[in-house]
């Protein structure tokens, strides 16, 4: 079993539909518990020698008005294992980054377009460069993007490990059942993650028909579930 920390993720911002969204896979177990952070404001990962409270802070930090590499950075500053630490995400005006002296090869990250993607312990940074290309070049939701800048990362070699998880996580003005997935122990939790994030997609229809069955009339809230971050 493979327990050294490492990952590769994305964290993105699509102004047209003022989404935030998070996905990462790693060579570890259950990375949705620790990694991928969301809110109405940010999208935030924490990974490498990963440090919980870099994710959950730098969010709440965004929520009360700082800009996501204020809220980074002063996380950073008063971390004195920061040189362990690789952070990333995106608010919706800015990005950052940062990937630790101390953290293993290969780690790296890329700033794009109101996107950063990040990732050690990888084949090479042509893992990044795939996942951003993905991510630029797909036309479809939040969730679909993610996934496919997940897929494409792993078809580039992924963590030199394998993988073993892999989560997605976006806060959308609708909220969807897919919007917060998880794969926590797969042998191959990308391709498991997208047949999930399927299966959710139908899911949502099938409750709707099954809805329609019970009832010649009812009100269209009882459908708006939510999602829990």
């Amino acid at each position: 079993m493979r327990h050294t920390p490492g990952t590769f993720s994305i964290a993105a911002y699509d102004p047209a539909t003022d989404t935030f969204g998070a996905a990462v896979t790693t060579g570890t177990v259950a990375v949705g518990a620790t990694c991928p952070y969301v809110s109405a404001n940010a999208a935030a990962l924490t990974q490498a020698f990963t440090k919980t409270e870099h994710g959950r802070d730098a969010v709440e930090r965004v929520d009360s008005g700082d800009r996501i590499d204020e809220a980074f950075e002063a996380l950073l500053a008063a971390d004195e294992y920061a040189p362990y630490r690789q952070v990333h995400g995106v608010d919706s005006e800015t990005t950052f980054a940062f990937t630790g002296e101390e953290c293993s090869e290969w780690a790296g990250h890329r700033i794009g377009d109101r996107y950063t993607v990040a990732g050690n312990i990888l084949a090479g940074p042509g893992v990044l460069d795939a996942a951003a290309d993905a991510y630029e070049s797909t036309d479809r939701d939040m969730a679909e993007r993610l996934v496919s800048a997940l897929e494409a990362g792993e078809r580039a070699g992924g963590d030199d490990r394998g993988e073993l998880s892999a989560a997605i996580l976006v806060h959308a003005p609708e909220p969807e059942f897919y919007h917060n997935l998880r794969v926590d122990r797969s042998e191959t939790p990308v391709s498991d993650l997208r047949e999930l994030l399927d299966a959710a997609r139908e899911a949502k229809e099938r409750v709707r028909a099954e809805t329609d069955e019970m009832f010649d009339d009812y009100p269209e809230e009882l459908l708006n579930f939510g999602v829990k971050y």
